[in-house]
């Protein structure tokens, strides 16, 4: 019974997910760390956000107009996702790109790459996907 029980506990525990990863492209990095019982993550290193002088760009389309003299790289990119043992996915999450607040969820495969589907929070049938490798 005891056997049980442990196994019941490991099936429900979220994968470790925490650590840097590159996107598909390879054309920026993000970090994903723990806090509490949900995933955050933050925008590392991006091509497009670095200007031709080589510093990172501001975030001049934050609908805060409070946060637009802040750079984007270093900034919280994905937040409030919880793991589902259910549906083995990060679901909940919310991601900022560009100006704009996306839904998603994301899930671990097996060979160790995460696959990331983004979308429209009130139109859920405007996706978008990505695969990310880790990094390290």
């Amino acid at each position: 019974m005891l056997f049980f029980i442990v196994q019941l506990l490991v099936a429900n525990e979220a994968p470790k997910i925490e650590g840097i990863w590159t996107c598909s492209d390879k054309d920026c990095k993000v970090e994903i760390v723990k806090n509490g019982n949900t995933y955050e993550a933050k925008l590392l290193w991006a091509r497009k956000e670095i200007d031709e002088k080589g510093n990172p760009k501001l975030d001049v389309k934050n609908p805060d107009p409070a946060k637009r003299n802040l750079p984007i790289i270093g900034g919280k990119t994905l937040w409030n996702a919880t793991y589902n043992s259910g549906t083995g996915y990060f679901e909940e999450a919310t991601a900022y790109r560009n100006g704009r607040y996306f839904c998603g969820k994301f899930k671990l495969n097996t060979n160790g790459t995460l696959s990331i589907v983004g979308y429209n929070c009130t139109f859920k049938f405007l996706k978008f996907s990505e695969t990310w490798t880790r990094v390290k």
